[in-house]
């Protein structure tokens, strides 16, 4: 083969056909220079440097620092980790679960329990106060001064409230009694906050902040995040008070309530910080740096890569939006309901339902509410809520006999409707329990644990009552948390579980008085499938809500009836 004619020749060939006029010139030179070269390798590394040079000219991305590099790459890792997280939520959901548990006992349980917080707190107090007097400290170590404050801030300013509003407000009941009208838009203005607080830190940077209103704006944020943080201080504290009234000592109380405040004094110590350096006149010389340094510390990204986390984050934002509001039209849902036509006539049969009434359930779950990005998050999560990360080795063998379970609190914080018919997991161990005549304290120890945090009953079922409503479950008791998400996922055991729930009550109604029996009120049913075990109270003029009464539209449809006529 001619060296004129190979393959490096022909790639330096087609990058200077598409140079700019200015540079072909350069252009003719370095071919001209690989034609003098002889061997092959040599002529293959020459033509893919020029072919660098050619695609990124030097002093086109000189002006794109390090730091904006790296912050670019942190953003396209985050979007990588959130789509392996939704492609395969199988691995993703036991991945949390393990996170929580590492998280939760090495950097939150361990440090509270034994007073570590308190060192931080001190740490961070010393900062702050250093910091209103002019003090610059570790003057020698600055990347350890920013990358230590950094990583306190994201623990205590980003993971802890991201576990309190998430898990701990909803597996601990962190509401005091009375709070309806004002608990729900305190936890709404915190989840608001908190992303608007670090959306402002990650793309603040690409507008001036120096302007008056990138300042104004800032410190009105900073003072609307310590109110929320104070508004929860208080009603964090107020409720400790009362649930411990009666337990322990005073000194143990106190103790406890030290352990616990630096939790809350950490990032308002941190909030104050920056609210004080954002109350700092812009700086006019030289020797006024002191408020642009403190701002580009509030701002983590640099101009340009905070510019790219905007594009991201919009981009992400429209397309999550998209995907959240998507429903599947008629006529996929009609084929999705014909699809498990059998699936349907097999758990309505089981349970002497009529099959229209689980089949219309499935409809407007799936036209009204579901979306197929919904579903992708359900399987993540349920797996998540599946997972007993029970310890096994030399010294655990006695956890086999009484049995343990180290994920108590995702229990009920993770328990989400999924599946076809959409069944939250802790109901279809309720379900379970009351078709076999059982209850959670009857179970042996070993499985005791897989079933401590059932969904309550509620007052309209008693013994009596329970005991008449006996009939078979789809699912097995006892059965551990991942065989119940396992099955919820298969849609026809799922079905079947649906089929079941509606069957309870049934005969729970027809069990109170058989003159309030709604059987032939697929509305009220409907109505009971969605709000549960504990607020079904059978008595002589039910009525529907939306959902049942959008039910009771669709059961009335004339193409249900063909499909099930038989």
């Amino acid at each position: 083969m001619k060296i004129g004619k190979d393959f490096p020749s022909r790639l330096l060939a087609a990058a200077v056909a598409r140079m700019p006029e200015h540079r072909r010139e350069w252009g003719e030179a370095m071919k001209a220079e690989l034609a003098c070269l002889q061997d092959s390798g040599c002529r293959w590394g020459f033509a893919v440097s020029c072919l660098s040079a050619a695609l990124f000219p030097p002093g086109r991305f000189e002006s794109i620092s390090l730091i904006s590099v790296r912050g670019i790459v942190a953003a396209l890792a985050a979007v990588a980790f959130i789509g392996f997280a939704l492609a395969v939520p199988e691995i993703s959901g036991a991945g949390l679960a393990w996170a929580y548990t590492i998280y939760g006992i090495a950097v939150l349980v361990i440090p509270t329990a034994l007073f570590g917080n308190l060192l931080v707190l001190a740490g961070v107090v010393f900062v702050v106060t250093g910091h209103a007097r002019g003090w610059k400290p570790w003057p020698r170590t600055p990347w350890l001064r920013s990358w230590g404050r950094l990583a306190v801030e994201v623990v205590f300013g980003l993971l802890n409230p991201l576990l309190y509003l998430a898990v701990l407000v909803t597996a601990f009941a962190l509401r005091p009694p009375g709070s309806e009208l004002w608990f729900k838009p305190l936890i709404m203005t915190a989840w608001t906050l908190l992303f608007a607080f670090w959306i402002a830190r990650a793309c603040g940077a690409a507008f001036n902040p120096q302007s008056r209103l990138a300042r104004v704006g800032v410190r009105a944020l900073l003072l609307a995040s310590l109110a929320c943080l104070l508004a929860f201080t208080l009603k964090d504290a107020w409720l400790f008070m009362e649930t411990t009234r009666e337990e322990g000592s005073l000194q143990a109380r106190f103790l406890n309530l030290l352990r616990l405040c630096p939790l809350y004094l950490i990032p308002a110590m941190l909030l104050w910080d920056y609210l004080c350096f954002s109350s700092m006149a812009p700086p006019i010389g030289k020797d006024q740096e002191e408020p642009a340094r403190r701002a580009r510390g509030f701002f983590l990204l640099p101009d340009p890569a905070s510019r790219f986390f905007i594009v991201l984050a919009v981009v992400g934002s429209v397309v999550t939006l998209a995907l959240a509001a998507h429903r599947r039209s008629e006529g996929s849902v009609r084929q999705l309901v014909i699809t498990h036509q059998k699936s349907i006539v097999s758990a309505s049969a089981r349970y002497k339902l009529d099959p229209r009434l689980v089949a219309s359930i499935v409809y407007v779950t799936h036209r009204d509410h579901l979306s197929p990005f919904r579903e992708t998050i359900e399987r993540l999560i349920i797996h998540a809520w599946g997972m007993n990360l029970q310890r096994r080795g030399p010294g655990n063998e006695r956890w086999e006999d009484i049995g343990t379970d180290e994920n108590p609190i995702l229990n009920v914080a993770l328990d989400i409707s999924v599946g076809i018919a959409q069944i939250k997991p802790r109901t279809a161990q309720t379900a379970s329990l009351l078709a076999t005549g059982l209850t959670a304290d009857t179970l042996p120890d070993t499985v005791y644990h897989e079933y401590r945090n059932v969904e309550p009953v509620g007052e309209g079922w008693p013994s009596r009552v329970a005991a008449q409503v006996a009939m078979p479950s789809p699912i097995p008791v006892p059965a551990t948390r991942r065989s119940v998400a396992l099955m919820l996922l298969k849609p026809e055991s799922n079905l079947d579980t649906c089929a079941l729930i509606l069957a309870l009550y049934e005969k729970q109604w027809e069990a109170v008085n058989p003159d309030w029996s709604i059987r032939q009120r697929p509305d009220i049913l409907a109505t009971l499938y969605q709000i549960g075990f504990a607020r079904s109270k059978p008595h002589g003029a039910p009525r529907s809500n939306a959902f049942g009464a959008r039910v009771q539209q669709v059961y009335e449809q004339a193409w249900l009836n063909e499909l099930f006529k038989g």
